[in-house]
């Protein structure tokens, strides 16, 4: 409707056609006028003043032959013939005379000059000649001789031509000249054809626009269904039968508009408020910034001076928000909230809302302050009251506007979408409410709250260069409960659960501000005591140790357990100067402690440090002779099952190494081939491997890769990849290239070259370890990617926590909304896969699922049928 409207606006109204019309009509016109008139005055001069010229060729050569008869002298007629040219002032004459020979020869010559074939001409045929040319006329006339002029001219004969007389009359500037004038009358009278077109223009579409005045005016009144009714036509019809036809088939229009229509501003208001209740990515960052952003979003489209809403904060405790446009005065406050407790005690069934809480909350505190009397929130407040908190504990919602009292067809509107904005105000809330809960906990241990696996390892990197570049020293702890297996198994996890919770809080306690403390894995404990010395790392050990003696849990049957711990110390740079090693001497020296006999402390000695240190070197004399022998590398598959469909086809390549008759994880090499730099070779070898075996096999589903994170600077990888492809005949779509989370934080600028060369080829991308680190969220904006592989420290225990099953069931909502599939992984048990399944992932990963296996299969096999999906 838009477009046409302004396809009609762009043409000229009739009033400005007529005119243009006329005024060209006009101009034209007078134009053509004035070229007739100028030409014809023209033309009719130049004919008259060729009259003129000739008639006065012959009177000259009349006169010459009388003058010649009474025997004037030369002087005497050139006196009696100057007064005819001289006079002929207003179009000048010349006029030139030429003796003939024999008059030469007698009376000598008279000076003539511009002799020419024309009055050579004359002189031999003695006619006379005339010409007109670029508005210059010229008549050459012959004196004849005739008897008289005999006894002068003795040496003549009667007939012969005796001279020539020519006469020019040039009449270009006198035409130019009245020309001119013309033109400067025309010009004068030039604003007459405006004149004329705009007074004809005007009596004509004055007419006209009495005609269509009445039907303008009663379409344009016409906004709602009931102003239909008010459209009236006049009975006399207009001055033009054209336009009778019009009104008559307009009455008809309006006739079933009346029947079929529907109110097109109740209709733009209800879309127009319900496009304010659009959730974006937005709201995840502050639910009440957005329910502020919102309450101007509506005050654009009605007046609505607060928005309430009453949720369940626990069990037995309700709290109302108030969100104010405008600074309510303190009396309104207290006004409001009298009138809203009211509505919610006569309600039996909300009788514990009474004594709820009331937080104030004013969107634009620079706006002019508001009063509101009781007699006016009464009448304009509308709200609803929910049977059982909803999503985001949501129990009821309410808006004050002005609107309410005095239009009713938009206060029935409002009523109607209450239960809308209930919904929208309690998402908001609760994916604000989730997302820092997401935030929170992608780095920080859910039971402990300490920081957790993945965060320590970046603090601890951190650590070691902050050390490096300023030369000091830092101890590294990794701690390990005594006997914490046989607690769970003897009182339950929960009991155990509670120690674990208990010793942390005391841990935080008994460490300096700045050490940094994580929870590694089940009981084991790691603490970073950064510009600590041997000695005081020892100090501190103890210190736990003894503060670990006053955590006394009773169990169920009203015994008193204590828990001893084994702390094993290694220091940067004395003990190890990278991150691996040092967390590999101190576990050994935890280990230690637990054989010489637990509940102690153990600190490396020389010995210790050369047995960390051989170990290591043993593993690089295995992978270096792994690489000369690269057939004891081997491919292994394991299957990636749809949960929903359980038919799609998609294996995950892992790599195993064979040693002698036994085939052992390549995980535990992972660490040693990373700092040796030889990963992205044995990465190439397995994917070489498996892109033949895939080819072999005929096997046309998915297959996901994983990446170490040096792969990501060899320029040369990539072309091999795509070599290899071409050489197996593997279409790269098929092919998902993982990379971990926590190497997407550490080599981002690399890692987006990488994706986005890859992506370029066809290749698929996936996030391995999704939600270990909150950085990933950043990274499904920047990069394409295709696949998320949630964290199985989340999947496992979806079943019994609910802030892991909040967690998966955020990140599964999240890929969702970006189009992105979820691949759940750790999937162990059928209540585990159960429990994903209802949550909504695409796919599946785990020992229960399928274990991995040396060969492929060109479809997914299905789980036993004792274990059916």
């Amino acid at each position: 409707m838009k477009s046409t409207t302004a396809q009609f606006n762009k043409k000229f109204s009739l009033k400005v056609f007529v005119f243009i019309a006329l005024l060209a009509v006009s101009v034209v016109t007078f134009c053509l006028i004035f070229a007739v008139t100028a030409t014809s005055y023209q033309h009719a001069y130049l004919w008259q003043s060729e009259r003129n010229t000739r008639a006065l060729s012959s009177q000259l050569s009349a006169s010459l032959l009388q003058l010649m008869e009474n025997g004037w002298t030369r002087a005497a007629l050139d006196r009696f013939l100057q007064p005819d040219i001289e006079d002929r002032t207003e179009v000048p004459l010349t006029g030139n005379r030429y003796r003939a020979t024999s008059v030469r020869d007698l009376f000598g010559e008279v000076g003539a000059t511009g002799w020419d074939d024309e009055i050579e001409q004359t002189m031999l045929s003695g006619k006379s000649l005339s010409s007109k040319e670029n508005r210059v006329i010229k008549h050459v006339v012959a004196v004849l001789a005739e008897p008289a002029c005999l006894k002068c001219h003795s040496n003549a004969k009667t007939g012969e031509t005796l001279g020539v007389f020519r006469i020019k009359q040039d009449l270009g500037p006198t035409l130019t000249a009245i020309v001119k004038k013309i033109a400067l009358l025309f010009i004068i009278l030039s604003p007459l054809p405006v004149l004329t077109a705009a007074l004809i223009s005007r009596y004509t579409t004055k007419k006209i626009e009495r005609s269509t005045a009445l039907l303008r005016q009663s379409i344009k009144n016409v906004n709602r269904v009931q102003d239909l009714t008010t459209v009236q036509f006049n009975d006399h019809g207009t001055d033009f039968a054209e336009l009778n036809r019009i009104l008559l088939e307009v009455n008809t229009l309006v006739g079933k508009m009346k029947d079929v229509a529907i109110d097109k501003e109740l209709l733009s208001f209800q879309v127009q408020l319900l496009e304010a209740f659009l959730i974006t990515s937005d709201v995840i960052r502050d639910w009440k910034d957005h329910v502020g952003k919102l309450l101007i979003r509506v005050n654009e489209i009605m007046d609505i001076y607060a928005l309430f809403s009453i949720f369940q904060v626990d069990q037995e405790t309700y709290a109302m928000e108030i969100f104010w446009h405008n600074p309510p005065s303190q009396k309104t406050r207290e006004r409001f909230d009298r009138i809203v407790k009211q509505r919610i005690g006569e309600l039996n069934r909300l009788h514990f809302l009474s004594g709820m809480g009331v937080n104030h909350n004013i969107v634009d505190k620079e706006r002019p302050e508001i009063e509101l009397y009781e007699k006016d929130i009464a009448l304009e407040v509308k709200s609803i009251f929910l049977e059982s908190p909803q999503v985001g504990g949501v129990v009821g919602i309410g808006l004050q506007s002005s609107t309410v009292a005095r239009d009713v067809g938009r206060s029935l509107i409002i009523e109607g979408i209450l239960t809308t904005l209930a919904n929208v105000v309690g998402s908001v809330k609760a994916i604000d409410q989730y997302t820092r809960e997401v935030k929170y906990y992608v780095t920080r241990d859910p039971l402990t709250e300490l920081y957790n696996q993945n965060l320590f390892w970046d603090l601890a990197a951190n650590e070691q260069l902050r050390a490096r570049r300023h030369g000091q020293q830092f101890a590294l702890l990794v701690l390990d409960f005594d006997n914490f297996k046989m607690i769970n198994d003897r009182y339950g996890h929960a009991f155990g659960n509670s120690f674990l919770q208990r010793f942390a809080r005391q841990m935080k306690d008994v460490l300096p501000e700045g050490d940094i403390l994580a929870r590694y894995s089940g009981d084991i404990f790691t603490a970073i005591l950064p510009q600590t010395d041997q000695e005081s790392a020892r100090q501190t050990a103890v210190r736990v140790m003894n503060a670990l003696k006053e955590v006394v849990m009773s169990t169920s049957d009203g015994l008193q357990i204590k828990a001893t711990v084994s702390i094993g110390i290694a220091l940067y740079p004395e003990h190890a100067d990278d991150i691996n090693t040092l967390f590999v001497i101190a576990r050994n020296m935890m280990l230690k402690a637990k054989r010489d006999g637990k509940n102690r402390i153990g600190i490396p000695g020389s010995d210790d440090l050369v047995e960390a240190r051989e170990a290591t070197d043993d593993k690089g004399l295995f992978l270096l002779d792994l690489l000369e022998n690269p057939e004891n590398i081997i491919p292994c598959f394991q299957p990636i099952v749809g949960i929903q469909q359980h038919d799609v086809s998609i294996y995950e390549l892992l790599m195993a190494i064979r040693s002698g008759e036994e085939i052992i994880k390549a995980s535990s090499f992972i660490g040693t081939a990373e700092k040796m730099g030889i990963i992205s070779r044995l990465d190439y070898i397995v994917i070489e491997k498996a892109f033949r075996e895939i080819h072999n096999k005929g096997y046309q589903g998915l297959l996901f890769i994983n990446l170490a994170p040096n792969s990501l600077i060899l320029k040369e990888f990539i072309r091999d990849i795509r070599k290899l492809a071409t050489d197996y005949q593997i279409d790269p779509s098929n092919i998902v290239f993982e990379i971990t989370e926590r190497e997407t934080v550490r080599n981002r600028i690399l890692l987006e070259q990488f994706v986005w060369d890859l992506k370029n080829e066809g290749f698929k991308f996936a996030i391995d370890d999704f939600g270990s680190g909150f950085s990933t969220y950043h990274y499904l904006k920047m990069f394409p990617i295709d696949y998320v592989k949630i964290d199985g420290e989340f999947i496992k225990n979806t079943p019994d926590h609910e802030v892991d099953w909040a967690f998966v069931k955020s990140m599964i909502s999240l890929a969702k909304d970006l189009e992105i599939k979820t691949i759940a992984e750790h999937i162990e048990d059928r209540e585990i896969l159960k429990t994903v399944r209802e949550l909504g992932a695409d796919f599946g990963q785990g020992f229960f699922i399928g274990r991995p296996s040396l060969t492929i299969e060109p479809t997914v096999p299905k789980p036993a049928k004792s274990e059916p999906l």
